[in-house]
């Protein structure tokens, strides 16, 4: 996704005649992903978003349930064959930007020029390179590295029965342990919906016990059995939620990281479609500027602090991830945290938010952070 939004941004650029080669081991044009954000003011693909929301249920663990009016946020929701057909066709009508499928071995330097190793061969960049696919730094199989995963279903109902006026954004009632565990429902129509069973935690369970946890919520509060719907489509996903530790990039570089390897996802949600989107924008305009010293990613070092913070509190378990989330939402206006997860808060802000979240864990995590010199394992 981020590799394709760079191209878009800079074909609508004054940039956009320069010769440009996108490099992916597939195409991308299959329905395989689901992008949400929020934003309060109109954004680059609004017009493809499948279904919009001013309303998200909250429902807590202890069965309480409060209904979020996000006004002026809209909540939206986008299917990724719908983009990568819309951005594909803008890509089209420039005839300086051509795809190749390959795989890519490996990115080296030959004299002044980035090259990129491929099983097609090698090609040479004399200006930029932008690498999406170098893995980011997060171990998989390491349960203190806090990742989002999680494994969703499309279905089709066989009776009109989803509310399409809001969506579910977490439902803790299928929280019974210390790890943070939630059902995420998004109803586009009165039949069809996508349901995604989620975890903000270090172990990954086997996709048999996302589909089963499915199958057990459908049943309990839609009473459906397999009978009762279609499975339309399934997406199963791991997105590693650490901040970036790598020195901040800047435009002198050659080779720049974008996209998930860049360290664009937000590390305490996994949220990352507008925050790309935003960051390849702004890096698209400092190249027209030739504004060089810029930064790929602002560096917001207390935001970055706090982000950490909440992750050694998810890596510690001394309190329920439902329990922080609870408390978050019931404290605090949606549009609040909203912004607060969009990095949009003042300092005021921010510490009013602090004051609202259970006091001992996060004090906790905070010392154990300040004395392993502000690192999570």
């Amino acid at each position: 996704m981020a590799g394709l939004s760079l191209a878009y941004y800079l074909s609508k650029s004054s940039l956009g005649d320069l010769p440009i080669l996108i490099i992916d081991q597939f195409p991308k044009n299959k329905n395989d992903k689901t992008w949400c954000y929020w934003s309060d003011c109109e954004e680059e693909f609004d017009k493809i978003a499948e279904k919009s929301w001013d309303s998200l249920w909250f429902h807590s663990q202890s069965n309480q349930s409060k209904l979020l009016n996000i006004n002026p946020f809209q909540y939206r929701k986008i299917n990724s064959g719908d983009w990568y057909a819309y951005v594909n066709k803008q890509l089209a009508t420039k005839p300086n930007i051509q795809f190749l499928d390959a795989k890519i071995h490996s990115f080296f330097y030959k004299g002044v020029d980035v090259c990129v190793s491929t099983d097609r061969g090698d090609f040479h960049a004399s200006q930029k390179v932008f690498d999406s696919i170098s893995p980011f730094a997060c171990d998989f199989e390491n349960p203190k590295h806090i990742k989002q995963h999680f494994l969703g279903w499309t279905i089709e109902s066989h009776f009109p029965v989803f509310k399409q006026d809001s969506a579910d954004l977490f439902d803790f009632r299928v929280a019974f342990d210390l790890e943070c565990e939630f059902m995420y429902v998004l109803p586009t129509s009165p039949k069809k919906a996508l349901f995604e069973y989620t975890f903000f935690s270090g172990e990954i369970r086997n996709k048999n016990y996302y589909r089963d946890k499915l199958k057990a919520y459908l049943l309990a509060y839609y009473g459906f059995g397999e009978d009762d719907y279609d499975l339309l489509e399934e997406e199963y996903g791991v997105i590693p939620m650490r901040p970036i530790e790598e020195n901040a990039q800047n435009l002198h570089a050659k080779l720049i990281k974008i996209g998930t390897s860049g360290g664009f996802v937000k590390s305490t949600t996994g949220y990352s479609f507008l925050r790309t989107q935003h960051t390849l924008k702004e890096l698209v305009a400092n190249l027209e500027t030739k504004n060089h010293k810029a930064f790929v990613l602002k560096e917001l070092r207390f935001k970055k602090w706090m982000d950490k913070v909440f992750l050694q509190v998810f890596i510690d378990q001394k309190i329920a991830g439902s329990k922080v989330f609870e408390a978050l939402f019931f404290k605090n206006s949606p549009q609040k945290i909203l912004r607060f997860l969009e990095e949009k808060t003042s300092l005021r802000e921010d510490l009013s938010l602090m004051f609202t979240v259970p006091t001992f864990p996060f004090v906790s995590a905070a010392i154990k952070l300040f004395f392993k010199g502000n690192k999570l394992p």
